[in-house]
């Protein structure tokens, strides 16, 4: 077997493995939301305390998802997946254990810990093993998958709190968690050395042959920019933020839109409309699902734009600036009628059109610095972990002083989403030599981490 064949297998074993990861990720992600009025109801919680359990996972996120992604850039990001996933999923068990809001909160820090560098260390990944015409439609299906479980983890954790209850409901999430990313560190690390072993024997065979081609160097443009981990440069710190902020401040307005519809939808339906558990995450995983679609979406348009013009910045960057202004029209709805059929479905287009920008995101997140992609990366998408921190905790306060106005919410929301396009009109990528594009999907793979 080639080279060549063994990368494509391995790329596409690396691929499915990291789209399952992306679906447990985010039901582990989700389930806090969906038994966040049982919790609040037993807890004796209001909306700000329970942003402030939403928000201890959003500060872990933003904390740990740069020092996380550096340590992948070192370790592997083979090992790195399977160490957070350790802690995520035993953090997932502990909230089944819950008695108190100091606990909860606790708990979600440390699902947020764990949490916070896998996408920067699947970034890595995908930035390895794929050539750059269909990285960004890598992207996108792996953050589909995990918005389809954001999608259906209503119905998902409902049945599990419906014939359990909703503390066994985490539990049984967080055995799963566990037991999978054992097996995906398995496959994956299994084979990587197969690969490692042909290729030794490969090399030998050539020693054995002609020698001279141990000299000749390989073709331009063969393989995608070689795995640096066992000999990862030196951060220029200072550099790498001058490149990355605008990418960063455009992360933290798409960030602050999709953690108001993972935290907060499931208690839209059941605050505003008085819907029981049942009802609300049908409406619920219709919504998100309109993410689903949106992501996917957003990174197969982005690596058309690239196919059609050879234009890295411009493929990536005016499909965000599209998202984000296509997701503002779609709120406008929602503050003009209360009727559920209209809402819901203005929702859903809203989600949609706000996660077309996530995967040009993370791909401009991994190309800004392609020999630091997991720290550039970390580093992009902690003005979405930030989101995340601070989003919850002012939406919940928001709700508890106008006596659950849930316009007053939406409207905070609009005018962040106004920003992003601003901060992303900002973004600059310091174009290499670009292949045109008729050759761009001839590039071949490297080695994974």
């Amino acid at each position: 077997m080639s080279h060549s064949t063994r990368s494509s297998d391995r790329a596409r074993l690396t691929f499915v493995m990291l789209c399952i990861m992306a679906f447990v990720m985010y039901i582990d992600r989700a389930n806090i939301s969906v038994a966040a009025p049982l919790i609040r109801k037993e807890l004796g919680l209001t909306n700000t305390s329970l942003g402030l359990t939403f928000s201890a996972f959003g500060i872990a996120y933003a904390v740990f998802m740069i020092p996380g992604g550096w340590l992948s850039d070192r370790i592997g990001a083979r090992k790195g997946l399977l160490v957070w996933g350790i802690v995520w999923s035993i953090a997932t068990i502990a909230t089944g254990f819950i008695g108190s809001l100091v606990t909860l909160a606790i708990a979600r820090f440390a699902v947020g810990v764990g949490e916070a560098p896998i996408y920067p260390s699947a970034a890595r990944m995908i930035a390895n093993v794929m050539p750059e015409s269909r990285r960004g439609t890598a992207q996108g299906v792996m953050h589909a998958c995990g918005r389809t479980a954001s999608a259906l983890a209503p119905l998902i954790v409902t049945a599990l709190i419906v014939y359990f209850s909703w503390r066994w409901a985490f539990i049984i999430l967080g055995i799963v968690t566990i037991c999978f990313m054992f097996f995906m560190y398995s496959c994956l690390n299994s084979a990587h050395k197969k690969d490692e072993q042909a290729d030794e024997l490969e090399r030998l065979a050539a020693a054995n042959g002609e020698r001279s081609q141990q000299a000749s160097p390989a073709p331009a443009g063969k393989h995608a920019a070689p795995d640096t981990s066992k000999h990862a440069l030196p951060v220029n710190w200072p550099d790498l933020i001058r490149r990355v902020w605008p990418a960063t401040a455009a992360c933290f307005c798409h960030g602050w839109i999709l953690w108001f519809f993972l935290n907060w939808v499931p208690s839209f339906f059941a605050q505003r409309y008085g819907m029981k558990i049942e009802h609300s995450a049908v409406f619920s995983t219709f919504v998100l699902l309109g993410g689903t679609v949106g992501t996917a979406a957003g990174g197969m348009l982005s690596d058309w734009y690239l196919t059609r013009t050879g234009d890295r910045l411009k493929a990536r960057r005016n499909v965000i600036i599209f998202g984000f202004l296509s997701a503002l029209v779609g709120l406008i709805p929602l503050m003009l009628t209360r009727n559920v059929t209209i809402c819901t479905a203005s929702l859903c287009f809203a989600f949609f059109c706000s996660e077309i920008a996530d995967s040009p995101l993370w791909v401009i997140g991994s190309e800004i610095a392609p020999e630091h992609s997991a720290t550039s990366s970390a580093l992009t998408f902690a003005g979405m972990a930030l989101a995340g921190a601070i989003s919850p905790v002012v939406v919940g306060y928001l709700l508890d002083v106008s006596n659950g106005n849930w316009l007053v919410a939406f409207g905070a929301s609009m005018v962040v989403m106004v920003l992003g396009p601003m901060f992303a009109m900002r973004i600059r990528l310091e174009e290499p030599p670009v292949e045109p594009p008729a050759r761009l999907d001839r590039l071949a793979v490297s080695s994974t981490n």
